[in-house]
């Protein structure tokens, strides 16, 4: 309950900074900017976002393939896009992103949930490098066929690509290479949830108790090591990786479009990657934050005027994230994905009793 309560507070907080931001923007404005949307070009960044998907749960189910879990069909990907509703909705949802895909993965198949982080991970880890490679490519674009000065803005947008791409990478070495490390810091933080949630609950005290954290954490580390060793299917999940980027990234391109405001898809492939920063703000996807910075951004570098720039943010974003939770919601009811019971990272998913949840095979 009291998760569901934060995302509902998220919500209207977010909704409250987009409302505002509109008004500030001036609604008359942008509503006649919105009034000339040609449907079939705005219609596509939809299917981009369908086809981007399946390209991203179609990497997942390969590196679970390669582990030993064959999932398929329509459950599976209706599992996964319910993992997806949760990471949309939830406050600063994308810091966690592999635990709800692979709790929902693992809810509704044969895949233990583990297996399903462990491979989720991998996902994850490919899924940042597409995405500052194509961050990469489009920047490599910009420079090559401007030849304009270089902005204040422009750079402190090298200045976060930079940064990001130094973090991310850290972390994604850290993960690898630093297990022990890892291990510690896992451990530390699951005694600090004993030590506080845990006088609360005697469930998520069960569920972080040390040995049961240790266990988890080797468990997890062994099917992590399965999923990259099979080197072949983690170039194919590269593939469709950057394949779900390139597509998932086109609503910008189709918005803008749509409107009549043509944007270049080398200043979408480099601003939204570096953007998608403000997703680790404490609201669910970014809102308010993200909309505010993207169409500053539009506005410094492409010279549209803000209502214009307003009115092609709030299309893409309306196709971008509200579309995604749409299909998330209506595929988490169809499942038995549930708020409530998402569990911790740092420990196996447990049923109210604190006992380990089963895999859809096993609960049969």
């Amino acid at each position: 309950m009291r998760r569901i309560l934060r995302v509902l507070l998220g919500f209207a907080l977010a909704l409250l900074a987009v409302g505002g931001f509109l008004w500030v923007v001036g609604p008359r404005q942008v509503l006649d900017e919105l009034a000339g949307v040609e449907p079939v070009t705005y219609a596509a960044g939809f299917l981009a976002v369908v086809a981007a998907f399946y390209c991203w749960s179609e990497a997942l189910r390969r590196l679970l393939a390669s582990v030993g879990h064959g999932v398929d069909g329509p459950r599976y990907r209706a599992a996964f896009m319910s993992g997806e509703f949760l990471k949309q909705i939830v406050p600063m949802g994308h810091s966690g992103g592999p635990v709800f895909v692979s709790y929902a993965v693992s809810r509704e198949t044969d895949a233990p949930y583990e297996a399903a982080l462990a491979a989720a991970t991998v996902v994850e880890l490919v899924n940042i490098a597409a995405s500052m490679g194509l961050a990469g490519v489009g920047l490599g674009v910009i420079l090559l066929t401007s030849d304009g000065p270089i902005t204040p803005l422009f750079a402190a947008l090298l200045v976060g690509f930079a940064v990001a791409v130094v973090a991310l990478g850290g972390a994604a070495l850290l993960v690898y290479s630093r297990r022990a490390l890892v291990e510690r810091l896992v451990l530390r933080a699951a005694g600090a949830g004993r030590a506080t949630v845990g006088r609360l609950s005697a469930r998520a005290r069960t569920a972080l108790a040390a040995e049961r954290v240790a266990a988890t954490f080797g468990t997890y580390y062994a099917a992590f090591d399965r999923a990259l060793a099979d080197r072949a299917e983690v170039r194919r999940a590269a593939v469709f990786s950057l394949a779900g980027w390139a597509l998932f990234l086109a609503p910008m391109y189709t918005s803008f479009r749509a409107i009549g405001e043509p944007v270049s898809y080398a200043l979408v492939l480099f601003v939204v990657p570096v953007l998608s920063l403000v997703n680790v703000v404490p609201l669910p996807g970014g809102l308010g934050g993200f909309e505010v910075a993207l169409a500053a951004v539009v506005v410094a570098l492409v010279g549209l005027d803000l209502p214009a720039a307003t009115a092609g943010v709030f299309l893409y974003r309306l196709s971008n994230y509200w579309f995604v939770v749409l299909l998330g919601g209506l595929a988490a009811g169809w499942v038995s994905t549930r708020l409530a019971d998402v569990p911790s990272p740092l420990a196996p998913a447990t049923d109210p009793d604190g006992a380990p949840v089963d895999s859809a095979t096993d609960r049969e």
